[in-house]
């Protein structure tokens, strides 16, 4: 349930370091589903089996670093019907 509020509840879900079993894998999955924006490192991608599965998915990024996610969520705040969605969700949840 964690994960799936989480999931939820920020503005994008970024995937540092997860194992074949955690709980950032639940989270990027359940975002995925939620449509929510996923940014992985790209070492995520490269040591686990589930993170290639979901770099085809649509709000999925792969990023290199902190440099490059940080570039990510800029653009994705720069896209107002993103924003919009987001910002409407989250107050949805607060309410």
């Amino acid at each position: 349930m964690r994960n799936a509020v989480m999931s939820g509840y920020g503005f994008a879900s970024v995937v540092v370091e997860a194992g074949e079993n955690s709980g950032a894998r639940i989270q990027a999955r359940l975002a995925v589903e939620h449509g929510r924006p996923v940014i992985l490192l790209h070492s995520v991608v490269e040591a686990t089996s589930w993170a290639p599965r979901l770099i085809n998915q649509p709000g999925v990024y792969v990023t290199g670093g902190a440099v490059d996610v940080l570039g990510v969520v800029d653009e994705l705040r720069r896209d107002p019907a993103e924003a919009d969605r987001v910002l409407s969700d989250l107050a949805a949840c607060s309410s």
